[in-house]
Order: structure tokens, then C-alpha cells, then sequence
């Protein structure tokens, strides 16, 4: 088990201690609050996201965000990774530049391949 990252660590002290102020029904106590705290940090680390924190810190927020508003009582971690939001997609590379001379590289062969499969293309080539 990897230790929690402080960045994590960070994120859920500052969103439970968000929900702490609402006084749910079920919250901790104050003096179980450091337990509380370490415990949703163990939970919520070991889930299989390979949190990254370029990634993630909004992502936890807007989780917090939503369990505060939604909750009627003292939620579990799980609750909160229900309503963790996707991950933002990231911008795909271009595809890689093919010469001319490559295309028809791979024309030529691509037709060699179909006569020895002896297919035969009703594609005409420009």
C-alpha cells in the first residue's frame, strides 16, 4: 500500500471538514474527526483511480461539492466515488505525417496481399 500523496491528503481533509460544519445526522464527533479524516483518506486512496493530482483536485472538489449538497446524512467514502466526476479527456497527437512515397509503399503492398488472397478490389485507384 502506497502512502496517500499530500495533495490528497489536502483535498479530503478540507471536503470533510466542509461536511463536518453541516452537522449531519450520524457525523463523527469531534474528538473522532482525525480518525474519520484518516480513514476516508485510506479508503478513497486505495480505490483503483491512480489519483494524480493535475487530475484529480478538481475532480475531488466538485465530488465534495456534491455529496454536500445532496446529503442527508453522514456519508460513506463510497458515496462520495459515485459522484467523483469522469476525468476530462486529453487531447489526442495528431497523426504522424506519411509521405507520399510511403503511401504508395503501402498501396503497392496492400495490393500484393489481395492477389495473393486472390481478391480482387472494385476500387479504382486515382
Amino acid at each position: 500500500m502506497s502512502q496517500p500523496a499530500q495533495w490528497f491528503r489536502d483535498e479530503i481533509f478540507a471536503g470533510l471538514a466542509r461536511l463536518l460544519v453541516l452537522r449531519l445526522p450520524s457525523a463523527p464527533w469531534e474528538d473522532e474527526a482525525e480518525y474519520t479524516q484518516q480513514t476516508w483518506i485510506e479508503v478513497l486512496w486505495e480505490a483503483p483511480i491512480g489519483w494524480e493530482a493535475e487530475r484529480d483536485t478538481t475532480r475531488l472538489r466538485a465530488a465534495f461539492a456534491r455529496l454536500a449538497r445532496q446529503a442527508e446524512r453522514w456519508p460513506a467514502p463510497r458515496q462520495l466515488l459515485d459522484l467523483l466526476p469522469d476525468r476530462p479527456q486529453q487531447a489526442r497527437l495528431p497523426k504522424p505525417p506519411m509521405s507520399a512515397a510511403r503511401r504508395e509503399q503501402n498501396r503497392a503492398r496492400l495490393r500484393e496481399m489481395m492477389s495473393e488472397l486472390g481478391i480482387q478490389s472494385t476500387r479504382r485507384d486515382s
